[in-house]
């Protein structure tokens, strides 16, 4: 009734009254004259004061806008630029979250292009008051996913989105979505690499002869090694980029034990085996000082490992993953 003034029947159709019309208060009415965005934000503050008041509200605006969002093919071009832009006020205000967005990611609604559109228009308000930071904060708490999955299937290419939101002057959106594929093409990478290494160890026995689990390691070191190499080609990752990935996904390989006093030999024995793949990834001073200051990060972040952090530095010496020159240069100056 806030929203489209009426009552919304099954199949999304908007029943006004019969006597007196849509409700006068509604975002519909509201936002329907020559400055749209005013209108939208004089009933986004009367939404805030009605909540503030009749708390319970608050969820049930919630729930039905959910409904109402799977419902925009229902609604004219008008209405669903006032609906987008009353959605975009109450986002911004932190009275919504970005999770009845992903109602629209529903075939029917992105194939023509609906979607998409009510999307930018929120945005484009929601952005107003927000920066991009606070924006992907709010999509990933609301695990809305990637903004591509909004435009039509045979738009979902970066090209696509990239010439949209430049022709809608929406450039950080470009940056946002970058900056989220990037990051997912890491954590894919170290995912693999984590699945190498377990795999391994759940194909070695330990009854197999010292010599033959050596070779085994070596092979092993060698896949993680290749697949290294084949993701800096593919991403045109550097090395010292790519060590710090590699670092973490050995480290995620590892089944920590509950007790305390096995955690360090676990920790030394995960470094003594998998170094040379860390050795062939440091040739470069650059990519010594990026796995140092990498593992100091992780030392702070991993409590269960953080105590041993000079004993990791000291292994890496011993295995010749780093050099003396780079343990100084860092302990003077890159720490």
């Amino acid at each position: 009734l806030f929203v489209t003034g009426g009552l919304i029947a099954p199949g999304g159709i908007i029943n006004d009254d019969e006597e007196y019309g849509k409700f006068p208060f509604s975002l519909f009415v509201l936002a329907a004259g020559d400055d749209p965005l005013a209108g939208a934000q004089r009933w986004g503050g009367l939404i805030l004061k009605l909540t503030r008041r009749y708390k319970y509200l608050e969820r049930a605006f919630a729930e039905s806008s959910a409904h109402i969002l799977k419902n925009i093919h229902r609604y004219t071009e008008a209405e669903n630029k006032m609906l987008a832009l009353g959605v975009g006020v109450l986002v911004s205000e932190g009275f919504l979250t970005l999770e009845p967005l992903k109602g629209l990611q529903d075939d029917h609604l992105t194939k023509d292009g609906l979607a998409l559109r009510f999307l930018t228009d929120m945005l484009r308000v929601y952005l107003k008051e927000n920066n991009i930071n606070q924006l992907h904060k709010a999509l990933v708490k609301a695990k809305v996913g990637d903004l591509i999955e909004f435009f039509p299937t045979n738009k979902r290419d970066e090209d696509c989105f990239a010439r949209h939101f430049e022709a809608e002057d929406i450039p950080v959106l470009i940056e946002l979505h970058a900056a989220t594929l990037a990051a997912a093409q890491r954590n894919a990478f170290v995912d693999d690499i984590s699945s190498i290494l377990r795999q391994a160890r759940e194909e070695e026995s330990d009854d197999d002869e010292e010599e033959d689990r050596d070779e085994f390691i070596q092979a092993t070191n060698l896949q993680v090694a290749k697949a290294a190499k084949a993701a800096m080609r593919t991403h045109k990752w550097e090395q010292h980029k790519t060590v710090s990935l590699v670092w973490d996904g050995i480290m995620n390989a590892v089944t920590w034990s509950f007790k305390a006093e096995q955690i360090e030999a676990q920790l030394l024995r995960q470094i003594q085996r998998h170094s040379p793949v860390l050795e062939l990834l440091t040739t470069e001073p650059k990519s010594e000082i990026a796995l140092l200051k990498h593992v100091q990060l992780y030392a702070h972040n991993e409590p269960r490992v953080t105590k041993y952090f000079g004993r990791i530095v000291l292994e890496l010496y011993n295995t010749d993953v780093l050099s003396d020159s780079a343990i100084i240069f860092w302990a003077t100056k890159g720490a």
